[in-house]
């Protein structure tokens, strides 16, 4: 039960901070740091992080920001192994 309270409550602060990021695992559930567009970006640049979209394929499909992944967020704890696999930070957003 206290999972799935942890995973709404991840779900929320990701629909709350639509210009914010959040990173994942580290960090994930109440009181996740968020991270600042431009930071993630830099992340991202220095080929420390991968973006992660986790709004839905439609959405993601109407705009997102250029190389991010989309990976729904109902979809996140299935493919936690996958996003490992990558081997950068995994930095989701969801707007």
């Amino acid at each position: 039960m206290a999972h799935v309270a942890s995973r709404i409550a991840l779900l929320l602060g990701l629909a709350l901070v639509p210009i914010a990021c959040v990173v994942w695992p580290e960090g994930s559930g109440p009181g996740a740091p968020e991270m600042p567009l431009a930071e993630a970006l830099a992340h991202r640049e220095r080929g420390e992080a991968v973006l992660i979209d986790v709004r839905s394929r439609e959405a993601y499909a109407r705009g997102h920001i250029p190389g991010a992944l989309n990976m729904p967020a109902h979809k996140i704890d299935g493919q936690a192994v996958e996003i490992r696999r990558i081997g950068k930070q995994p930095i989701l957003y969801c707007g």
